[in-house]
């Protein structure tokens, strides 16, 4: 099956066909559809700052997804589907360590189990929440990731392929720290700008093991590359901004940052659903798209509504309703009967430390 896709000419390689006529500026044409591009016309395509071209794709494999209509969500099969996959995790990182080509039907059928799981219930924080007894950070945030990256995908109205495509990028986003040095990846301390650097190669090296699994689309492998860009500029490895970085990669990096900062790792501790919320929304407009926050923390907000929570005063309270322009700062019905309402400006010291149950 043949497509034509998008590509920056930042990711073009040799040996790619032009799947589009290219023209001039001017309306000329440049190069024909059909054209074998070289790294030499690939520099050239550089020089003359083209932004993108369209790309033939070949797709050797198909695989499909289809969102359930009448899915029963079962708390025992959604367990059976998250353990399996944090231990295909496990197998994955051992492969790449080894460099051993992977295989698109390693991860299939668990995300599919998985997915149907998720939306089935169609709330993400109770899903993860079910999951208590795994403590290994490394394989669980890349499901985790991948469980919030598609619901996120599924909130901002992607059809069913484009949702599995998301969710293979998700899970396989951090393939490339397994080729990062284990005395680096788990430093307790802060790195110095010389372990930076080389952990800030971990996209590319997911990339260049995703982009070989046949029967995945470049999208996958671009959502991989491109997770940890910010549309300011900022973020590594290509320093991309707005609209050049992929929209897998932009919503991989809301999910990325909610989890890494709601799980215990080996330099912090966890903060509250609310706290991660929260500086999410600060890095809004300046390095994370607006657009994707605001539909991450809208929607993963109103789970919140009856949870019980623990304040920084050490009260404790239920959330009784949320605001729909400050989602994080909701009105909480204390264990007294007293309210505090958290979008006034007299309880802007007043925080959520702790999210108990719903």
């Amino acid at each position: 099956m043949e497509r034509i896709r998008r590509v920056l000419v930042d990711m073009l390689e040799p040996g790619m066909v032009l799947g589009k006529d290219l023209d001039s500026s001017l309306g000329n044409m440049l190069l024909k559809k059909g054209y074998v591009l070289d790294q030499h016309l690939i520099d050239k395509l550089s020089e003359f700052h083209v932004e993108y071209v369209y790309i033939l794709e070949t797709i050797e494999e198909e695989y499909s997804f289809t969102s359930p209509k009448n899915v029963t969500f079962d708390e025992v099969a959604y367990s059976d589907y998250y353990q399996e996959a944090v231990k295909i995790m496990t197998q994955i990182s051992h492969d790449v360590r080894i460099g051993k080509t992977l295989k698109i039907s390693t991860v299939r059928n668990v995300i599919n189990g998985l997915l149907e799981q998720v939306f089935a219930k169609n709330n993400i924080l109770y899903c993860l929440n079910l999951i208590k007894n795994f403590d290994d950070y490394t394989y669980t945030h890349c499901v985790n990731v991948c469980l919030l990256a598609t619901t996120l995908g599924k909130w901002l109205g992607l059809n069913d392929r484009d949702l599995k495509q998301l969710a293979y990028s998700a899970i396989f986003h951090d393939l490339g720290k397994y080729k990062i040095p284990t005395e680096i990846l788990n430093k307790p301390g802060r790195l110095t700008s010389e372990e930076l650097e080389i952990m800030k190669q971990h996209p590319v090296y997911g990339y260049e093991i995703v982009k070989k699994i046949i029967g995945i689309s470049p999208d996958v492998a671009y959502g991989v590359l491109m997770h940890h860009e910010k549309i300011n500029g900022t973020g590594y490895p290509l320093g991309l901004k707005g609209n050049q970085i992929h929209l897998f990669g932009k919503i991989i990096c809301v999910a990325d940052i909610y989890d890494a900062l709601t799980s215990d790792r080996v330099y912090h501790k966890k903060i509250s659903p609310f706290q991660a919320a929260e500086m999410i929304s600060r890095e809004s407009f300046t390095n994370i798209d607006p657009d994707i926050t605001l539909t991450f923390l809208n929607n993963i907000s109103t789970f919140y509504i009856g949870c019980t929570v623990v304040l920084n005063t050490n009260e404790k309270g239920k959330i009784i309703y949320l605001y729909p322009n400050k989602p994080t700062r909701p009105l909480i019905e204390l264990e007294n009967g007293e309210y505090i309402d958290l979008s006034k400006d007299e309880y802007l010291d007043v925080m959520i430390e702790d999210l108990l149950s719903s």
